[in-house]
């Protein structure tokens, strides 16, 4: 498959509104993950790794972190003349203003798809974080000739979206029905927000809903076109998990002190890229003590630290104890420090002889640049 025949598309505001603890001054795609990883790098590193050359990122309010982190595309291999990573501001309608949902951004965004050449258009939102092989995906789509394609895990349905699909699949992978915001209690077949479907084909799709004033992919399109379209699913196994509030993003994260989430998720034959940033080493002090922790560079430990996530230039004082915490990149916790089950954001500082605690059940939020 030429590379010539795809297109990227990343939605990197989806469901803001669900962490507003960490969406207040991001979006969604620039949420921190794992010491020194972004929310967008998962999807964005899965679309490069099928030899995705041109990607369009669907922006709708806070994304100046975004565009910091993502500058040129240059760790994604993005920085080209021919292709390369666009970042795509909101579009407003005499409508409904800032887009509503999927159907308002990607005809916000109709001049990039049209002035695209890509045979093939690869949608994903960016509030999953997994490791798909989409090249096997979108051989699959061709091999069995289907109009859609929705990339899907088998458990327990994310509870906080509205218009998460559930996906009736028969025996040969083909999509027979589809439901949508229902409680389950059971384990289901839910879509990753993961779909390819031919360009020519998501332009017409989305003039038809833009004409009749639809907002939801899954429940306006999607839906009312099973009859219609031929739709195959692509079970995902292994570590794939979505992002739907901040309980579950300190959960997910939690998962990855786990080898063999760590060994799916960041897979040699496909690796995550991130923004380089070069720094020392982390520096340990005689008498810190580390375990069962993720630590990035650029950290200076002098206490001590477990079952804990640090990103990148985090600073930890002696005497102190940092457990079962999330620490972001310019985080201080200051000498005599007790800290436990704490999720700090970035440039945060507890300062000096403070005792901080919530449970395995609630962590503490420490919003961003806030000092304690």
């Amino acid at each position: 498959m030429s590379t010539n025949n795809l297109l990227g598309i990343i939605f990197a505001n989806v469901h803001d509104d669900l962490i507003p603890e960490l969406t207040e001054k991001r979006s969604m795609a620039s949420i921190p993950f794992g010491g020194r990883y972004r929310l967008i790098d998962f999807s964005l590193s899965n679309l490069v790794n099928a030899g995705v050359t041109k990607v369009g990122i669907l922006t709708r309010a806070n994304y100046q972190s975004l565009m910091d982190h993502l500058g040129a595309g240059k760790p994604w291999d993005l920085d080209r003349k021919n292709g390369g990573m666009f970042i795509l501001p909101p579009y407003s309608t005499n409508i409904s203003g800032v887009y509503r949902g999927h159907v308002d951004a990607l005809a916000g965004a109709m001049t990039f798809l049209k002035k695209s050449f890509g045979e093939y258009v690869i949608m994903c939102d960016a509030d999953v974080v997994s490791n798909i092989d989409i090249e096997d995906m979108l051989e699959k789509h061709i091999e069995k000739g289907a109009d859609i394609s929705v990339a899907y895990k088998y458990g327990d349905l994310p509870k906080n979206h509205k218009d998460t699909m559930i996906l009736e699949v028969d025996g040969d992978s083909m999509i027979k029905g589809i439901e949508v915001s229902k409680t389950m209690d059971t384990q289901v077949n839910f879509s990753l927000d993961v779909c390819i479907m031919k360009r020519e084909k998501l332009i017409d799709l989305v003039a038809e809903a833009d004409r009749n004033r639809f907002t939801s992919f899954a429940r306006e399109v999607f839906m009312t076109k099973l009859g219609e379209l031929k739709m195959y699913a692509y079970k995902v196994d292994g570590f794939a998990e979505v992002i739907d509030s901040y309980e579950n993003y300190v959960n997910i994260s939690n998962k990855l002190f786990d080898k063999k989430n760590r060994d799916q998720l960041f897979n040699a034959a496909r690796p995550v890229y991130t923004k380089v940033k070069d720094d020392m080493p982390t520096r340990y002090g005689i008498e810190s003590v580390t375990s069962n922790s993720i630590v990035a560079d650029g950290c200076v430990i002098e206490g001590t630290v477990k079952n804990s996530i640090l990103f990148r230039g985090v600073k930890v004082g002696k005497g102190a104890v940092v457990e079962n915490c999330i620490v972001m990149q310019g985080g201080v916790i200051g000498d005599g420090c007790a800290v436990q089950n704490v999720t700090m954001d970035k440039g945060a500082v507890i300062t000096d002889g403070v005792k901080i605690s919530g449970t395995d059940k609630k962590y503490i939020f420490v919003p961003k640049d806030r000092k304690i």
